[in-house]
């Protein structure tokens, strides 16, 4: 029997005459759905739960070129739209199959077996095409084989930070997202690792996304977007940052304390200009009133989840009494993906000693690190079903993320040069 170029095949009898013929789900393809997650975000540095990724593995990254730009336009909005929206699609074309990513602000990282590659390919042509089309923006995407980056001496190692059972995020050690998106940013012609292609009409690709809240101000006088790494090759670096993280809290009294988010600070939109990117993106491939029934729905949809959630109101979707509270702990406001990421709400005296903090460190050349002040927070989610399965991230409002990245990566070119 001849079998189709890169895939295998198994055959049950049903009794005597009957053949089923499917696809093999290689073992490694449950590697991050088999993982034992942690509850406590400090042992975000245990490297017990740490485990490396299979050898058929690949990395994708998917960035927003010009982001800084898009953020002087008023425009950061769109930007972490278009960053979830590449995480949506390639999860959408993976399903039901559980893989680790992190979201970033102006992009996302991805880990998948590479029994997959057609649907990763896919889903980042798809999304190239939405960011060009629907919004003006340019997608960077590519992907690196796990095996191209181990024989540059970077590894890519995965956790599961499952903080309560309908919640999860994927946590990464070692060096290897980093040198994949230098790999993945070089500006060389013909660069191999950079994914272009036409986007499949796939009407449900972008399925789940939404963008419906507004910016949640924060609780106390200001958000801090902090991006922090590690950089002292000679000291235990799982150590320093579990000994960063115990200062943070002792600065901002606790976890519950520094959470960005309030149920009663958030408030669904009824701004168009909002609204219509979740338009955009779940109507990519429909004419211009197609999008504006879309958005009147919306508008609709916004009354009903104000009175639902206002009365308790229980329905097969859900408790949506309960809605918001869930909303606050699926959010991703802090995670590790070789980089501290969090964004903090606290006072402003409590912001300057993090910032003594950061500098000391900094100073005894330990860390280098990136921070952004503002005063609220993005939210943009991914939805699979109303009740638990919801995730929702969590960005600085004014460029976040992406302006201390800027300043994360002044620092270590500075100190690359000395």
């Amino acid at each position: 029997m001849h079998l189709a170029s890169g895939s295998e095949l198994f055959i049950v009898c049903i009794g005597v005459t009957h053949l089923i013929i499917g696809p093999i789900v290689q073992d490694t393809d449950h590697f991050y759905q088999q993982l034992t997650g942690f509850s406590n975000f400090e042992n975000l540095t245990d490297t017990r739960y740490y485990q490396p990724l299979p050898d058929n593995w690949s990395v994708v990254v998917t960035d927003v070129e010009g982001s800084t730009h898009a953020i002087e336009q008023g425009r950061y909005k769109e930007v972490n739209a278009v960053g979830v929206a590449s995480i949506v699609a390639l999860l959408n074309n993976l399903k039901p199959l559980s893989v680790p990513y992190v979201f970033g602000g102006d992009g996302a990282t991805l880990c998948f077996p590479d029994s997959c590659i057609q649907q990763v390919t896919q889903a980042l042509c798809a999304a190239k095409e939405l960011a060009r089309t629907q919004f003006g923006l340019t997608l960077r995407t590519g992907l690196v084989p796990i095996g191209t980056l181990r024989a540059m001496n970077a590894d890519v190692l995965v956790a599961k930070y499952q903080p309560h059972s309908s919640f999860q995020q994927a946590m990464f050690s070692a060096e290897g997202l980093g040198t994949a998106e230098k790999l993945i940013k070089d500006s060389t012609d013909n660069n191999p690792y950079l994914i272009d292609g036409d986007a499949p009409d796939n009407h449900s690709l972008f399925e789940g996304f939404e963008c419906r809240w507004n910016e949640v101000p924060t609780p106390h006088q200001e958000n801090i977007s902090l991006l922090i790494q590690v950089t002292d090759k000679h000291a235990d670096q799982n150590q320093l940052y579990k000994e960063i993280i115990a200062h943070i809290r002792r600065i901002y009294i606790s976890e519950q304390h520094y959470h960005p988010l309030r149920e009663n600070s958030l408030s669904l939109t009824h701004s168009f200009k909002l609204l219509s990117i979740e338009s955009r993106i779940r109507n990519r491939l429909a004419n211009g009133w197609q999008k504006i029934s879309y958005l009147l729905k919306l508008q609709y949809l916004r009354l009903i989840g104000i009175y639902v959630m206002k009365n308790n109101v229980i329905t097969d979707a859900t408790d949506w009494g309960a809605y918001k509270h869930r909303l606050v702990i699926n959010s991703d406001f802090q995670k590790f993906d070789e980089t501290l990421r969090m964004i903090i709400s606290g006072t402003h005296q409590q912001g300057e000693q993090l910032k003594s903090l950061l500098l000391e460190y900094q100073n005894n050349h330990q860390i280098a690190f990136g921070l952004h002040q503002s005063h609220a927070s993005l939210i943009t989610c991914m939805v699979n079903d109303y009740d638990k399965d919801h995730i929702h991230f969590v960005d600085g409002a004014n460029g976040g993320y992406a302006l201390a990245a800027l300043q994360l990566k002044q620092q270590l070119k500075k100190m690359k040069a000395t």
